[in-house]
Order: C-alpha cells, then sequence, then structure tokens
C-alpha cells in the first residue's frame, strides 16, 4: 500500500491494513522514519516483531539503533551519494557522456527482522 514518506502516514497505513484483515509477514520501508512508524503501529495492535510481522526500512539513520527492536535496514552511503553528486555536477561539461556512477549498499541486519511464519 502506497503513503507519504513519513512516520505519521506509516503508522496510519499500517494501522489501516491491520483493521482491513490483510495478513502479511513483512513490511519494507521506503525510509526508516517510515518503518518506525510502522513498528509502532504494530505495537499498538499487539503485533510482534520480528515474531509475527518483520518490519525493514532503508537509509540507515541513526534512529535505525534505538528503536525497539532495532531496525534492519538497507545502509545507504550518504557522505558518498554528497560527494559524488558534487563531483559530477563541477565536471559536467567535461565528463558528460560518463555522469553515470553506482554507489554500494548494503543490508544492515538487526532484530527487526526474522523467519517468516508458516500459516
Amino acid at each position: 500500500m502506497r503513503c507519504d514518506f513519513d512516520r505519521d502516514a506509516a503508522y496510519g497505513t499500517v494501522r489501516r491494513l491491520l483493521a482491513s484483515g490483510l495478513r502479511f509477514t513483512a513490511i519494507v520501508a521506503v525510509t526508516d522514519m517510515c518503518a518506525s512508524g510502522a513498528l509502532v503501529a504494530l505495537r499498538h495492535e499487539g503485533v510482534r516483531v520480528p515474531e509475527d510481522v518483520s518490519v525493514a526500512g532503508h537509509d540507515d539513520i541513526p534512529l535505525a539503533t534505538v528503536v525497539h527492536p532495532a531496525l534492519t535496514t538497507v545502509h545507504i552511503p550518504h557522505e558518498e551519494l554528497g560527494r559524488t553528486a558534487v563531483r559530477l555536477a563541477l565536471n559536467r561539461e567535461r565528463h558528460a557522456m560518463s555522469q553515470h556512477t553506482v554507489l554500494g549498499t548494503h543490508l544492515v541486519i538487526r532484530e527487526s527482522t526474522g523467519p517468516a511464519k508458516t500459516p
């Protein structure tokens, strides 16, 4: 289900999904802030993370280590991304045809994910 990219919107969306009776075993949120909203909604509804539903986000912001349970996330190299963007912008005339760059990401596994329960 789609929602805005903030904590409150994700909280409301997860509450509506649970109220609809939809059964699911995982949430992969577009940002860690959205994932934190999902965690709160699940907790308010008595859903255990990761025993009942796994939750993961994207960004690996400091919040990911202080929420409970600690959030599994995709690490985005924000500093490297910024440096690369500036370098490409400053040199765009010289390298106009080679402005494509791929930066590495990696999965940071923490306590918010686990094996799916069998029905």
